[in-house]
């Protein structure tokens, strides 16, 4: 355990200048209780934590073993990293979760088509945990899950989670379709069926597009079925986030 009085010491450099926009990086950096318990159940290498004195007591008690540098310094330091606001005065660098591979996929799968929103693909994530989803698929428009905000927003529930990333969107909905996975949408559109009287296939798919613009139209065009949520006509749409865990709760309760 070593003590960090200095901001610029080398030792905690990984905290001060990884960005969040590196999204590819081979480590990124996590934060806060919530994700630090998710963390210690998995097997994630962790190459060293940030935190203050206060949080001692929560590592040992949380994580069974200890085999990585700790590094403690007070609050006032812990405040000065510049562009990074330390939630719960913790931190941790930790090696990236890998993407899965396309025979990885399974179970229900929720694809992200352009989303942008660190926060709003971190809610999902958080959904999908809930809702018992195996597989989150995201294209190259999407915001990586794997960004410090996300898996932060996702209160740790990404490392549950397996995520396929995608060059080809419409070439692997395409052959997953062809392994009977039906492929869903929301939409305000005349041939949308309502979400609260639909039954959902056994192998489904639940695209969630841009919050600006929703699903890509080849994307929309693959589509089996369209889905709505009744909602009060005064109001045009949901927030992408929040459609995602109602049409989520929806298809588990389906299942049930």
């Amino acid at each position: 355990m070593n003590e960090i009085i200095d901001i610029n010491d080398p030792q905690i450099q990984e905290f001060t200048s990884l960005k969040q926009s590196a999204l590819d990086e081979k480590y990124v950096v996590v934060e806060s209780k919530n994700v630090f318990k998710k963390l210690f159940s998995t097997n994630t290498k962790i190459h060293k934590v940030f935190t203050t004195k206060e949080n001692l007591d929560f590592l040992n008690e949380n994580c069974k073993n200890i085999d990585f540098p700790i590094f403690t310094a007070s609050n006032a330091i812990m405040k000065k990293i510049v562009g990074h606001k330390i939630h719960q005065g913790m931190m941790a660098v930790i090696d990236r979760p890998e993407f899965i591979s396309f025979d990885k996929i399974e179970g229900n799968i929720v694809v992200l088509n352009g989303l942008t929103s660190p926060e709003n693909v971190g809610s999902i994530v958080r959904s999908c945990a809930a809702f018992n989803i195996k597989t989150l698929i995201i294209d190259e428009k999407t915001c990586s899950p794997f960004i410090r905000r996300c898996i932060r927003v996702s209160t740790g529930n990404l490392f549950n989670i397996n995520v396929y990333k995608t060059s080809t969107l419409r070439d692997d909905l395409i052959k997953l379709k062809e392994d009977d996975y039906k492929l869903l949408c929301t939409a305000n559109s005349p041939e949308a069926k309502s979400l609260h009287e639909f039954n959902f296939p056994k192998k489904s798919m639940v695209v969630i597009g841009s919050e600006g613009h929703g699903a890509d139209q080849e994307i929309f065009d693959l589509c089996d079925d369209i889905l709505k949520i009744d909602i009060d006509e005064e109001v045009t749409s949901l927030n992408a986030a929040i459609a995602a865990s109602i049409v989520l709760f929806q298809l588990k309760v389906s299942a049930s």
